[in-house]
């Protein structure tokens, strides 16, 4: 490279003296011998880089190939100075107008022909029957097929059709094709994207003819596509996850709040269907719900959201509630009564029962009394030894629940169980009393 008298830059093969292009090294070379004898050391010096040169290019020593262009530079006779100026911006035009003039286009074309074909899928799949002679038959009506006599070929995989290679066609668009170029489409998928409304199903493990419509590539993959817009707009996203998730959590906690303040009503009115361990552990699990919640939604308010939109607002409300809802309804619980207030007021009910058993027995022998003066009708009734009493294997079956029920922490079903126990106790009671008598 060289520059010109004009300032013109000019590139090739130059010769250092009379800037002639000689096109190859070995025309420059000979041009310098017989041109320009006078200058021998420069025609060694200009042998000397090309030779270099070709090392480099066979895979020379690197530092060869700095001392070469060090030396190369040194030995320019014409020192070529490049002065950096600023480039005026030239004419610009924006093609973006075009490019959504085609998009458009294309896209409308595609909806257009998905449409379609979604029209046609929903006539298919609408009372599709079940015999397999009048389903050929509906498919043929709702989409005319292609006349396949001069089709010699498949059309995709260009294999010629034969007696092993049978001829099959699109049910939506009625085109021809073999049965290795044919997808399937499961009917309940088809259903689902012709009435997003209804319940996505689950996919077979294998999709057959029996089992779904023979599609050739092309519309099985605009099909799909719409299947694939519609899972996307019904996808939930992390935030609604979550706050369903919270939802759920108080959904949970609502009755268990219930189920506390009932057997703390239970320890202080002095009844025994449930002690102070069950209160405990259902308190226990109360707090674990507070914390779920707690963590769920300052999940939800560290969710992407400008500050100051909609959504970040939406997202610190929900905040909000949860931390009132978890201040005023798990936090807020009564406090439990000491295990000696539990004792006493059992005993004073203990003692109130006690008389009412007495009262009871002393109505019972006044009764026996009135009726030995007219005769008694159990005189000759044998008493049952209590060891063979069905109550007392009742009453201990029913404990053997209570306990697994208390295990599991079903504490409803303990109260269940509790007063059932209590009405067989006191049938019990009252068959003691009248053996005894």
């Amino acid at each position: 490279m060289a520059a010109a008298n004009d300032d013109e830059i000019l590139e090739g093969f130059l010769c250092p003296i009379c800037k002639a292009d000689l096109k190859s090294a070995t025309q420059l070379t000979s041009h310098f011998e017989s041109q320009h004898e006078e200058e021998q050391d420069l025609l060694r010096s200009l042998k000397d880089i090309f030779g270099k040169a070709k090392k480099i290019i066979l895979n020379a020593d690197e530092s060869e190939l700095k001392e070469t262009f060090d030396r190369a530079l040194r030995l320019n006779t014409q020192d070529t100075f490049y002065v950096e100026e600023e480039q005026t911006v030239g004419v610009c035009r924006s093609s973006s107008e075009y490019f959504r003039a085609v998009r458009s286009a294309r896209l409308e074309r595609y909806a257009t022909e998905t449409n379609k074909l979604l029209i046609r899928l929903d006539k298919l799949v609408c009372n599709m029957p079940t015999e397999p002679s009048q389903r050929k038959q509906h498919e043929q009506e709702v989409v005319p097929w292609l006349d396949g006599s001069s089709v010699k070929l498949c059309p995709n995989c260009a294999k010629p059709f034969s007696l092993t290679r049978r001829k099959h066609h699109c049910r939506l668009c009625g085109s021809i094709l073999c049965h290795d170029c044919s997808l399937f489409l499961d009917l309940n998928i088809a259903k689902a994207i012709v009435d997003p409304s209804a319940p996505q199903p689950q996919p077979s493990q294998e999709v057959t003819e029996k089992t779904g419509l023979r599609l050739c590539e092309h519309c099985y993959n605009l099909v799909e596509l719409r299947k694939q817009m519609q899972e996307s707009r019904n996808a939930k996203t992390a935030l609604m996850t979550s706050y369903e998730q919270m939802q759920s959590l108080m959904d949970q906690a609502r009755p268990s709040v219930a189920m506390y303040e009932k057997m703390c009503q239970s320890l202080f009115d002095g009844e025994t269907t449930y002690n102070l361990q069950d209160v405990n552990a259902m308190r226990g699990k109360i707090g674990k719900l507070a914390e779920g919640i707690d963590l769920l939604s300052k999940q939800i308010v560290t969710f992407a959201g400008e500050p100051g939109t909609r959504q970040a607002k939406l997202q610190n409300s929900i905040r909000q509630a949860a931390v009132n809802y978890i201040k005023e309804e798990l936090l807020s619980l009564r406090k439990l009564p000491t295990e000696s207030r539990i004792e006493e007021v059992r005993k004073e009910r203990y003692e109130r029962a006690q008389r009412q058993v007495e009262l009871e027995r002393r109505r019972v022998e006044k009764e026996r009394e009135w009726k030995e003066g007219e005769g008694s009708r159990n005189g000759g009734a044998s008493i049952q030894h209590d060891d063979d009493n069905p109550l007392l294997e009742q009453m201990n079956i029913i404990r053997g629940y209570i306990r697994d029920a208390r295990k599991e922490l079903r504490f409803e079903e303990v109260a269940i169980l509790e007063a059932n126990l209590k009405e067989l106790k006191k049938e019990y009671q009252l068959q003691m009393l009248s053996n005894k008598t």
